[in-house]
């Protein structure tokens, strides 16, 4: 039935190069409240009910500190998918489907991501990709089901490291999100200042 409790795990995909943000960890970039951008992440994802998350990432000293297993990508220069890959592989067989999150989001919360995690379950167990109202669509902000692992490795073993067109092949489903806030994605320099500065509580 499509309302059947699935059970799922979580992954921040934390192993980026972040060229655009000179080579910097993004994901322990402080968030202002002092939580780092993972941390922060790690504790929307406790508040949603998701029981083991992992952080996949190649530097494992970075994250060892955080309490969540650090998951090496399994082919090294494969970009998000690469990640996908080591995450799917981590959960084989032990989860019906993977929620996934970049590592530079600062500003999600469990709200969006039980959403996300709503529409799988009742998705009899598609992909779902956010959609904000803007038209963008965060293929990195999803849950996949944990059976997908072949279709990421084969499309990895061809070449095709674009993860928003593999889930369009595989016909993932939208789930829209009036509010753009959550999702904003830190990219170059000074953009988490500036998101700090725009959300400073009122004193």
């Amino acid at each position: 039935m499509a309302n059947t409790p699935r059970k799922l795990g979580a992954a921040i995909l934390a192993g980026g190069a972040a060229r655009r943000y000179g080579g910097e960890d993004k994901a322990s970039l402080d968030c202002g409240d002092g939580r780092t951008i993972v941390r922060r992440l790690l504790d929307e994802l406790a508040a949603a009910g998701l029981e083991e998350v992992v952080i996949c990432a190649d530097e494992r000293r970075r994250y060892e500190a955080l309490g969540a297993a650090v998951v090496a990508d399994l082919r090294r220069g494969a970009g998000p998918l690469g990640g996908i890959e080591a995450a799917l592989a981590h959960y084989h067989g032990r989860a019906d489907g993977v929620v996934l999150l970049p590592c530079d989001l600062p500003a999600i919360s469990a709200g969006e991501i039980l959403a996300l995690m709503d529409a799988f379950r009742a998705g009899r167990g598609r992909i779902v990709v956010a959609r904000t109202s803007d038209s963008l669509r965060h293929p990195l902000c999803a849950v996949v089901p944990g059976g997908l692992l072949p279709e990421v490795t084969a499309a990895l073993d061809a070449g095709e490291l674009g993860v928003g067109e593999l889930w369009r092949k595989l016909g993932a489903a939208e789930v829209p999100f009036e509010d753009e806030a959550p999702f904003f994605n830190v990219n170059a320099p000074g953009d988490m200042a500036a998101w700090r500065e725009r959300n400073r509580p009122c004193r």
